[in-house]
């Protein structure tokens, strides 16, 4: 995911805007030598550390670059220029942006090679774009008879790409407070509660979307057996036990349903769920409220 390039600046073509004025704009080429970077990203921080000897064969002095904040300048760890950003107090200038797939921040190391001083400049630049990106989608399944207090998804990517986390946790009550140990013992018609939690952004600027949500009497999320709890990120119309208590608005998912059974299989039932993230700045997240749903709630209570 990485953009690397120095670039130091050419002319091209002059126009003319008037009679007597000529526009000349400096351009930049690619300068391909810098290959010596090392990425890393966890959370919402980024780290870039590059070779300071190759820095230092190509001109750039290490106390002249910086993230997009200038006073974000890089530190010296064991040869290598190490530059960090993260969404706390050291953003750096940091942007966040997502498309169709990922969520993406992005920074710029930046900085002129060492130079005189004075009004102009014909030195080489600097420019290396780094990113950190990370899946905007998961999927993930709770054992609910041999490990169901957090079933873990964890995502790795290469280099250059970030991880979070994805637990879905079993509550025995409606205040989320006291969750399930060990064995989930569950009475038929007795209601479950289930969080849907993400760990690992900045929950700022990012919020978790639970898609859907479904059970299966085995331990398989595509088994063709199975009773759809969400769908479409709403409560199944054909159960009206299932109860959307939180979604889209926090990092955290939360639902309940009343318990069943798979007549025709054996007693267990897994539960599975497809979620993806959203920017809480781009208003996209949507959170599923509805007048059928408070009524279910009030005369379950």
């Amino acid at each position: 995911m990485l953009d690397r390039s120095v670039l130091f600046p050419s002319f091209i073509f002059p126009y003319h805007s008037s009679p007597h004025l000529i526009h000349i704009f400096p351009s930049f080429s690619l300068f391909p030598s810098f290959s010596d970077s090392v990425e890393y990203c966890s959370s919402s921080t980024g780290t870039m550390s590059l070779s300071r000897c190759q820095l230092f064969e190509e001109g750039f002095s290490a106390v002249a670059l910086h993230l997009n904040d200038p006073s974000c300048n890089g530190t010296l760890q064991d040869g290598r220029v190490e530059f960090l950003f993260d969404n706390e107090n050291h953003t750096c200038g940091t942007t966040l942006r997502s498309n169709s797939t990922h969520f993406i921040y992005e920074n710029l190391i930046q900085g002129e090679a060492n130079s005189a001083g004075g009004p102009i400049s014909r030195e080489r630049r600097i420019q290396l774009l780094f990113c950190c990106v990370y899946p905007l989608t998961q999927a993930l399944s709770m054992d609910m008879d041999i490990n169901p207090l957090e079933s873990v998804v964890t995502k790795k990517l290469p280099g250059g790409q970030g991880t979070y986390r994805v637990r879905m946790i079993p509550y025995e009550d409606a205040g989320f407070s006291h969750a399930f140990s060990g064995n989930v013992t569950v009475a038929v018609n007795q209601r479950m509660y289930v969080a849907v939690r993400l760990d690992g952004v900045d929950s700022r600027q990012i919020a978790l979307v639970m898609d859907s949500c479904w059970a299966t009497p085995v331990n398989q999320a595509d088994y063709h057996i199975r009773w759809d709890l969400i769908r479409n990120e709403c409560p199944n119309p054909d159960d009206d036990t299932v109860e959307l208590l939180q979604n889209g608005n926090s990092t955290s998912g939360r639902f309940s349903f009343k318990m069943f059974f798979f007549v025709a299989n054996t007693s267990k039932v897994y539960l599975h769920c497809s979620i993806h993230l959203c920017l809480v700045a781009s208003n996209d997240c949507t959170a599923v409220s509805s007048p059928h749903l408070e009524h279910i709630r009030r005369e379950s209570d």
